[in-house]
């Protein structure tokens, strides 16, 4: 009952006082730390097993949401000094822990090779919507005194802003509700405006809840939105009792994006939600959850717009539209084989289509059996 709750994390409580077991947000690092961090060994073996994952799934490429820990990237590097690394690797730093050394030594984004290289620098604005702790413009359903929590000072995010993207760095930073991504559209029109530097291409991580307004200047400030495709397929009822059916119009609003210009790029959030793109490829083709139930079937795309976020709009907000994303000479021979024509099935069915091979470097390192 003594222990406080940490900046941008809450400790859930019971009438007493005591924890009840349940903590949110940054207040996770306390049982990390009582965990123990993992070690370098350990990393690199999940490191081969989430690439077993990806190869059945066909994924070739992918980015590390956040290295803050030597041992992280030593067991990047390790792997792929020994030609183990199983797919190719963008790994966002994080800003607390890993700007000031990249700084002196003048790294910055794109650093590295086709395999492992230095991506976005990363940070947090605020939480979910499902913990109600998505920093909202009004309250949450049925708590008045709840908009969520930032989890930084807002002057101090736009500090790390303006820092980061002096030295050179494209940044990432995740923003789920509507107050949270003004914040970080704020910190990167400031940043622009201060030391102005030609496509700089940063990026809101999930850019969940935004009205057409907020697109229209995601637009006019060449930002890139990359939402987690797949949260409405198992998250709608969440959004809904959270924040009602309105303010949730564009959310995850890929048809609206393209509308305006706007290069959206999918992801999966793994482990949040199974990383298979099929499950994300669906939910944008049909605006559906689990069971069936639409979510402003308005957001609708086709099916070539859906597997374009997965693929050319991937390396585009990775700075790697010349060498991959598409079938083209010279490009990286990354291909993922589906058993039948994706255009020949029911869009709400494509979760059921198997990869039956995934390509690397024009070499078959995934072939499903039977």
């Amino acid at each position: 009952p003594d222990t406080p709750n940490p900046p941008g994390g809450l400790i859930d409580r019971d009438e007493h006082g005591a924890a009840t077991g349940v903590v949110r947000e940054s207040a996770h690092q306390l049982l990390r730390d009582a965990i123990g961090a993992p070690t370098e060994q350990s990393i690199v073996e999940s490191l081969l097993l989430a690439g077993t994952i990806f190869r059945e799934h066909g994924i070739t490429s992918a980015t590390e949401a956040g290295i803050a820990k030597p041992e992280e990237l030593r067991a990047y590097q390790r792997l792929r000094r020994d030609g183990q690394l199983p797919f190719r690797a963008n790994l966002m730093m994080m800003i607390d822990e890993t700007l000031g050394p990249m700084e002196e030594l003048g790294l910055q984004t794109g650093f590295g090779d086709d395999w492992l290289r230095i991506g976005p620098a990363k940070l947090f604005s605020d939480g979910s919507i499902g913990g109600r702790t998505a920093r909202m413009r009004e309250h949450y359903v049925d708590e008045p005194a709840n908009l969520g929590l930032w989890m930084m000072e807002t002057e101090h995010l736009k500090e790390k802003v303006l820092r980061a993207h002096r030295a050179g760095f494209q940044i990432g930073i995740h923003a789920i509700g509507d107050a949270a991504i003004d914040l970080v559209l704020d910190a990167y029109e400031a940043a622009e405006v201060a030391f102005p530097r030609p496509d700089p291409r940063h990026r809101i991580e999930h850019c969940s809840i935004v009205d057409e307004a907020t697109i229209q200047r995601i637009a006019r400030l060449g930002v890139i939105p990359i939402p987690g495709t797949t949260f409405l397929r198992y998250t709608r009822d969440s959004y809904l009792q959270n924040l009602g059916s309105e303010r949730i119009r564009y959310a995850y609003g890929l048809a609206t994006f393209a509308r305006y210009g706007i290069i959206a790029a999918a992801s999966s959030d793994a482990p949040v939600v199974p990383a298979s793109p099929m499950l994300g490829i669906q939910t944008m083709v049909t605006r559906k959850d689990a069971a069936g139930q639409p979510v402003w079937d308005e957001e609708r795309i086709s099916l070539t717009e859906a597997l374009r976020t997965y693929t050319a709009n991937g390396a585009y907000a990775s700075f790697e539209e010349n060498i991959k994303g598409t079938l083209a000479p010279g490009f990286l021979g990354d291909v993922a084989v589906f058993e039948t024509d994706l255009h020949q099935v029911s869009p709400d069915d494509l979760i059921q289509v198997k990869v039956d091979l995934t390509i690397q470097e024009g070499e078959i390192v995934y072939a499903r059996s039977g």
